[in-house]
């Protein structure tokens, strides 16, 4: 419903603005032809709303997860790498180093599958997405 009422209120003020602008309402041959877009029903806002707040809780989580393990895991083998010099330099540089790898290596493939799911719930059927009420 929300598609419809954006595509009509679009087509709407660029037909006034081609009438301010001094436009006939008559169109030239050489004018091309503008197709409509298709329609078609999506998910209710409760379903689109529990979609985005499961997006974000679990990117977050597992961003938050894999940043701190791969912090501990990066310290761990910059101080071994360092132990002769002190453990200090190769400590920093490593948790560093690993909070990031921790970053992708735990968020790209959740960021990836908790897009797909939220695209497939934006795009499904009123009542279809797995975040509907089954006991209503």
């Amino acid at each position: 419903m929300i598609v419809r009422r954006a595509v009509v209120t679009a087509g709407a003020r660029g037909r006034a603005m081609g009438l301010a602008a001094g436009d006939s309402h008559a169109r030239s041959a050489a004018a091309p032809a503008v197709l409509p877009l298709p329609f078609h029903d999506v998910a209710s806002r409760e379903e689109n709303d529990r979609a985005f707040g499961q997006f974000g809780a679990q990117v977050g989580i597992l961003v938050t997860v894999g940043s701190l393990v791969g912090t501990i895991a990066g310290a761990g083998i910059g101080c071994i790498a360092t132990l002769p010099a002190g453990c200090v330099p190769g400590l920093v540089t490593g948790a560093g180093i690993g909070g990031v790898i921790g970053t992708i290596v735990a968020g790209g493939p959740t960021l990836g599958v908790s897009t797909y799911q939220l695209w497939e719930t934006y795009n499904a059927a009123p009542g279809t997405s797995i975040y509907v009420d089954r006991d209503e």
